[in-house]
């Protein structure tokens, strides 16, 4: 308890949840959950295709940095053509689709669980801008980031109250 009051600054139990999602998010990857940032009837899809796989592995685990198309095609180590006929066969979306859907579904768990900004979100899951990332997570949710959190917060304050 005596740890906890000493803090030197009020954001370390921002960056402690923050960090305790990030070791989440490795563990389902090492737990086999890759490719489950595509909702489906399955969330924890069997990806059977090494090539696939090397490539949602490299996304899942670089997902915070400046990747682009041409860095996924060279982790699956095959080209261009062949890993987006892979992904839209398996995952029904493109290799630049899955690393957006991979990012907000990151970016969803920091919003329900953290007080971070939306900003600093956009930029701890690899997005540019916040624009961008506001743009792309309403596309893909139907809601803003601001929105998501407060309906997240909601929803946690109503299952503790049931």
């Amino acid at each position: 308890k005596n740890e906890l009051e000493c803090q030197s600054d009020w954001y370390w139990s921002c960056r402690s949840r923050t960090y305790f999602m990030e070791i989440m998010i490795i563990l389902e990857r090492l737990y086999g959950h890759c490719g489950a940032a595509i909702e489906g009837e399955n969330d924890i899809l069997q990806i059977e295709n090494e090539k696939l796989k090397k490539s949602l592995m490299f996304i899942e685990s670089h997902y915070s940095l400046n990747i682009t198309l041409p860095d996924i095609v060279l982790s699956a180590k095959t080209n261009h053509t062949t890993l987006t006929q892979l992904y839209k066969a398996e995952l029904l979306v493109t290799p630049i689709e899955y690393l957006w859907r991979y990012r907000v579904k990151v970016a969803k768990k920091h919003l329900a669980f953290t007080e971070i900004s939306p900003k600093e979100i956009a930029l701890r899951c690899g997005f540019k801008t916040a624009q961008h990332f506001s743009r792309i997570f309403k596309e893909q949710t139907g809601t803003t980031p601001l929105a998501y959190r407060k309906e997240a917060l909601t929803s946690r304050k109503n299952e503790i109250k049931a």
